[in-house]
């Protein structure tokens, strides 16, 4: 046998593909441009490795064409779109994965390409709504505090030299003020160190499995913001599984992939439970809350409404649509919250700002008033 002209095992492009592969990431953006275009390619009747190929000339974007053509090469080696799809598990999600293994099964690729697309949408939409909520308040209390730190670093310091200068005595308001800023004129450096601790810790007492769960469900309980992240979970959940449903899949198998959807450890834990009790012969209205309610407790995490919807769904078939119609609704109500905390927040902030400043000019100015008091 000629050894030389056996084909050596490319170590390289074999490590590359397990650990290369795994950190590559495209954005939102671009995946929803993906499926659309492949999803019309594939209904114009173009074969999927033509159409692969269309979008590895027309993508700009480097990472984008990395993948098409690492698809393209597998698909040519016999594997299946759905597997090459599962090696950027940071691009794409289980849903995606799965519903593209649906529509090789069925012979639908074209169309779950379709559902992922719709469902990119939807969730650009939602994330954009959410993050247009949140930016407001927090760039007015970042700019407040950058505000405030300069004054207790900068200005205060002057105005003390002034006053000692002037042999003033400080009323306790305005030396209390000046022996903060000193504090953190002296100290500046530890407090970076504690704060950078603080927020390491934050990290990695979150992305521990268990207390992740605790964390999780607090961010739900949050004043303001708390109905807010729990609506926009519910809409990501009801519009995962009403569209893995419409497609054929399983409840237990749907359930299970909504709930690696959703980034938040509480409502995964909640939704493993169901379905246990579903495995268990408990239909999923009686899961998500109507049995709760028949022992006099609400669910505080799925509202009745949606059980109520559920259980519409389960007597009449039609569970795969009202879960698509409750979720445009829940939708809907994310509009009136954002609405809502923009016109709660504004004068809380205003208020907060206000009297910290107000009283950091109170402070400056009460030794200068004495001044002219004694003369």
């Amino acid at each position: 046998m000629d050894l030389s002209k056996v084909k050596k095992f490319d170590y390289m492009n074999y490590f590359k593909d397990i650990f290369l592969n795994k950190s590559i990431k495209i954005s939102q953006k671009q995946k929803i441009s993906f499926f659309e275009s492949l999803f019309n390619l594939l209904s114009s009747g173009i074969p999927i490795t033509n159409s692969l190929s269309i979008l590895s000339y027309q993508t700009k974007d480097k990472n984008l064409k990395q993948i098409i053509l690492k698809i393209s090469k597998d698909l040519s080696k016999g594997k299946k779109m759905s597997e090459s799809f599962a090696d950027y598990q940071k691009s794409f999600s289980f849903f995606d994965i799965y519903m593209i293994k649906m529509g090789e099964l069925t012979g639908k690729v074209s169309s779950s390409c379709e559902s992922i697309k719709n469902r990119e949408e939807k969730n650009a939409e939602l994330k954009s709504k959410v993050i247009g909520a949140l930016i407001y308040p927090m760039i007015v209390v970042s700019l407040s505090i950058m505000m405030i730190i300069g004054f207790m670093t900068f200005v205060i310091p002057k105005v003390q030299k002034m006053y000692d200068d002037a042999k003033v005595n400080l009323p306790s308001l305005t030396q209390n003020v000046i022996n903060i800023s000193e504090f953190l004129q002296n100290n500046y450096i530890i407090l970076i160190i504690i704060f950078i601790c603080l927020i390491g810790g934050l990290i990695t007492f979150k992305n521990h499995s268990q207390t992740k769960i605790y964390f999780d469900k607090y961010v739900l309980k949050i004043p303001l913001f708390g109905s807010l992240i729990k609506k926009q979970i519910l809409v990501v959940f009801t519009n995962t599984l009403g569209t893995l449903l419409q497609n054929g899949i399983n409840i237990n198998e749907a359930l299970d992939i909504s709930k690696k959807s959703l980034n938040n450890a509480y409502y995964e834990k909640r939704i493993g439970e169901i379905i246990s009790e579903i495995s268990e012969g408990l239909p999923l209205s009686e899961s998500m809350g109507i049995k709760k309610l028949k022992e006099g407790i609400e669910d505080d995490y799925f509202p009745i409404e949606l059980a109520s919807i559920v259980k519409i769904g389960e007597q009449t078939g039609k569970l795969p649509s009202l879960l698509l119609n409750i979720g445009n609704k829940f939708n809907r109500e994310i509009d009136t919250i954002v609405k809502g905390l923009s016109t709660a927040i504004e004068p809380i902030v205003i208020i907060v700002v206000g009297l910290i400043v107000g009283t950091l000019v109170m402070a400056i100015l009460l030794p200068f008033f004495n001044m002219v008091n004694v003369m």
